[in-house]
């Protein structure tokens, strides 16, 4: 028998939902009762916008603001984008740029609040592929509502496709249209314009394979097998590739009966190719602190760019549990402890959800408690997680205290 985990809505997906739900001509509403923080940030920009505010508080929420930020433009209202936290240092180029081509006046970069004035106006939007994907998420959720056709030209390899993937995905349950030509030099997205969105009655975001990587690690180095359920194993969100990479570290993992399960394994390390896939950089990084000898973790450089300076952060908490871990500039070396127990002791959340769930999950391997402070950056994107892990008895090695 494993222990098994009900996966929360996934927020790659609720998030388009509820403004695609915002934005449909046809009364939609998103089955989605979880309150997470971000969540939180884009159910309360879009209240605003329909009720005709103009203030918008994004928290901390990248995605909020990233898609908006167009959708607003679109609307051809001024707006006021309020946010905490590191939110305004994050990078907003290339979308800010072309939407000051395209007819929009905006605060200068890194100013809060951020102010956006002017219509939108369609045309040819150009990205490289090496930036954030939420740019063009939110440039392909503004666009059909313009008055003409506009294209976004994305050149080179496109980091993170699998987030655009899934945009496109809730565009078309919302009657959007969308062409899409893949070329070696890169992508082209084509946007009709006076498209309407006309969505479902209710809709459902599935299951999120980003939280449920870390249940998945919990079952691959803990005693006890883990299952996930509530999984779309052919989901377009990018982070189903845990399965994949479990496996690859020697992992035994199963995919059947709704289920996907992963038992006590003995690991071994691998090299990962992070770009596309950056928010399991501290399930893989505590993987390859938990197998014998080398993970790589490479092409990791917007990891910087976080709710923390993921690349340090997640150093930072190896080298606290007794891992050998390189910080380089866009990658992470690490030397694993195989079976050998980790380091307990006092670790901070730095603020930011991913690394508390790291910290959490690797306390199954330490041989004293872990503590975390400022273990409630985890309601950014999983409150409950330690109701979740306690009830699942895994929590009894965890402590969260007070900063």
């Amino acid at each position: 028998m494993s222990i098994v985990i009900d996966i929360i809505p996934s927020k790659t997906y609720a998030h388009r939902l509820l403004i695609c739900a915002a934005l449909s001509e046809t009364p939609c509403r998103v089955d989605c009762d979880f309150l997470s923080d971000d969540l939180n940030a884009t159910r309360r920009c879009v209240q605003a916008l329909r009720d005709g505010g103009n203030v918008l508080d994004c928290g901390e929420s990248g995605s909020t603001l990233r898609f908006l930020l167009p959708v607003a433009a679109a609307l051809g209202r001024r707006t006021e984008f309020r946010s905490s936290g590191r939110l305004m240092e994050r990078p907003l180029s290339p979308l800010y740029d072309e939407l000051i081509t395209h007819g929009c006046r905006l605060s200068p970069k890194g100013v809060s609040p951020l102010i956006i004035e002017g219509q939108l106006e369609p045309g040819t939007f150009l990205m490289p592929g090496n930036v954030s994907s939420q740019f063009i998420s939110g440039a392909l959720m503004a666009l059909p509502i313009l008055r003409k056709d506009s294209q976004i030209i994305v050149s080179g390899k496109l980091q993170s496709a699998a987030y655009v993937d899934c945009t496109m995905d809730v565009l078309a349950q919302f009657g959007i249209r969308v062409k899409t030509e893949i070329r070696a030099t890169g992508r082209t997205y084509t946007v009709p314009g006076k498209q309407v969105y006309r969505g479902p009655e209710v809709c459902r975001p599935e299951g999120d394979w980003s939280g449920a990587a870390n249940w998945l690690l919990a079952g691959a180095i803990g005693e006890e097998p883990v299952s996930v359920r509530g999984l779309n194993p052919d989901s377009k969100q990018g982070d189903r590739a845990i399965v994949d990479l479990l496996r690859s570290f020697g992992a035994k993992v199963e995919v059947q009966d709704g289920l996907v399960t992963a038992y006590p394994s003995e690991l071994k390390g691998i090299r990962v190719d992070i770009s596309g896939i950056p928010d399991l950089a501290p399930v893989v990084a505590l993987a390859g602190a938990c197998a014998s000898g080398e993970t790589n973790i490479v092409n990791a450089l917007r990891l910087r760019m976080k709710e923390s300076d993921r690349i340090r952060s997640i150093c930072n908490v190896l080298t606290g549990l007794g891992v050998k871990a390189e910080e380089l500039p866009d990658q992470i070396r690490i030397l694993g402890k195989n079976k050998k127990p980790l380091l307990g002791g006092t670790f901070s959340s730095e603020n930011d959800h991913r690394i508390v769930m790291m910290e959490a999950v690797a306390s199954l391997r330490t041989e004293s408690s872990v503590r975390i402070t400022g273990a409630e950056a985890v309601n950014k994107s999983y409150p409950g997680f330690f109701e979740v892990m306690e009830t699942a008895g895994l929590a009894g090695n965890v402590e969260q205290i007070g900063e």
